[in-house]
């Protein structure tokens, strides 16, 4: 492992500004403002996620002409599961636009995708009106909400990831997901309050497409910030050494010699997308099948997932001092042994709904703190958006996206706790591949023979592995 390099500004450049090698100086303020620019869509996307969750309930009959609630309510998470299958195709397209012509500009493009589908979920006319069409219109709303989201996220993990020193970059890395969960508590708190002012007769009727306006407006600002955000001179100055290495068998080499990477991406995110929508999508669980007050539960969602927000921090921290590794197991194993008995105790009560989540999102802090910055320090810098957004996006599609479906679907075939045995297998499979993995807390991501030694990974004949040119890459 190579020493971690301490960035200090140019003696020409000011506070705030970026150096001739790319490099962020000390200026909070430019810090602040990229940061802010690179998470905002992430905290919508998991918004999007949680406003369809949340308010699939009271919108399903509109969009699929049957009788029963509960079967119209399973037809609505079949569509929000084909969404998800989108986003292997999002990641192959946004990462390679992503390592090829800028983070920025990739970012940029994920947002105003996802800003199409969501408006078209809030105009869409309903099944009295289109017929099958309606469906097919919310079908296609969440195929391009999917398609961008497979991108974002590991577009957003790089540039945090490579913003920041070596030093503290678990820190910084606990943003991406500190703004996942807000986006969750936002679009929860949206659902609480709707609920609760409103009322569910209403929001049947017509005030489910609110939450769906106030998603594309958040995505037009996400626009303006991400607009305003600086692109890397490291980037601008290698550009076309970097397409040229995503160009035919040069980037399918690169791809090979990271599969081990790959994998164990998959393998991580295995038990934390299943562990993690589990929880997401338990309050729309206790609506829909345990027929709870909507009102209460959706007001839980909003107080445990803020709690979680700091703790997600904290865990960060915590990383930058004992390791990426320590922390991933802790969370993993701490959602092994109580997930099964969790899902045993819940009976629809918001007290034990409560309990359960509150210790679950505790454990899940953990790993969530951490794997952006962890899944990048697995491979190097040329391939990076591309080597991680894949195959997360993969592993999220084939096991996240079915998860609020797979719930559902258990509780009416078997039992309210068969899925718990799902959750806590998936989580076990989680463990070993972590195990596997080579504490990186410390990894110079600017040095990609380092990432690839580390790795093990086979630098590939175009060249990726030497070092970057004039120091890290703490932008790019």
């Amino acid at each position: 492992m190579t020493a971690t390099t301490r960035i200090t500004p140019e003696p020409d450049s000011q506070p705030g500004d970026i150096n001739r090698q790319g490099q962020f100086t000390d200026g909070p303020s430019h810090h602040r403002r990229s940061l802010a620019g690179a998470v905002t869509g992430s905290t919508l996307e998991v918004f999007d996620f949680t406003i369809y969750n949340t308010f699939a309930p009271f919108f399903a009959a509109s969009f699929f002409a049957v009788g029963n609630a509960t079967t119209a309510f399973l037809q609505s998470l079949i569509v929000l599961a084909v969404g998800f299958i989108a986003r292997p195709l999002g990641s192959l397209f946004f990462g390679h636009l992503s390592d090829t012509r800028g983070r920025r500009i990739s970012l940029y493009a994920t947002s105003a995708t996802a800003l199409t589908g969501t408006l078209l979920i809030a105009i869409s006319p309903g099944h009295n009106l289109l017929g099958i069409g309606a469906a097919i219109v919310l079908i296609v709303a969440r195929v391009l909400q999917g398609f961008a989201h497979g991108g974002e996220q590991p577009a957003a993990g790089a540039y945090v990831s490579e913003v920041a020193k070596p030093s503290n970059r678990g820190r910084w890395s606990s943003v991406v997901y500190m703004s996942i969960l807000g986006g969750g508590v936002l679009g929860s708190l949206l659902g609480a309050v709707l609920s609760s002012w409103l009322g569910v007769p209403t929001l049947k009727a017509w005030a489910w497409r609110l939450p769906f306006f106030v998603g594309a407006i958040g995505s037009i600002s996400a626009l303006v910030m991400i607009h305003r955000m600086p692109e890397t001179r490291v980037f601008t100055r290698e550009k076309e050494k970097v397409r040229a290495q995503h160009s035919g068998p040069g980037l399918a080499a690169q791809m090979w010699a990271a599969r081990r990477s790959a994998l164990q991406i998959i393998g991580l995110t295995l038990g934390l997308t299943i562990a993690f929508q589990n929880w997401a999508a338990i309050g729309s669980y206790h609506i829909a099948i345990l027929k709870a007050n909507a009102s209460h539960v959706l007001w839980i969602a909003v107080a445990v997932q803020l709690v979680a927000i700091p703790v997600v921090g904290l865990w960060g921290r915590i990383s930058d001092r004992i390791g990426r590794k320590p922390v991933v197991l802790i969370g993993f194993i701490g959602l092994a042994v109580t997930t099964y008995p969790f899902m045993r105790f819940l009976d629809g009560s918001a007290a034990r709904m409560a309990l359960t989540m509150g210790v679950s999102y505790f454990f899940l802090a953990a790993p969530l703190s951490v794997t952006p910055a962890l899944m990048a320090e697995l491979v190097p810098t040329r391939i990076r958006t591309l080597g991680v957004g894949f195959p997360y996006a993969l592993a999220t599609a084939i096991f996240g996206g079915t998860v609020p479906m797979l719930q559902s679907w258990t509780y009416t075939a078997f039992s309210h706790t068969a899925f718990g045995i799902y959750v806590t297998a998936a989580l076990v499979v989680s463990i070993v591949v972590t195990l596997t993995i080579p504490e990186t807390r410390g990894l110079d991501l600017g040095d990609d023979e380092a990432v690839e030694r580390l790795n093990r990974i086979t630098p590939s004949a175009t060249g990726a592995g030497a070092p970057v040119a004039g120091g890290p890459r703490t932008l790019d």
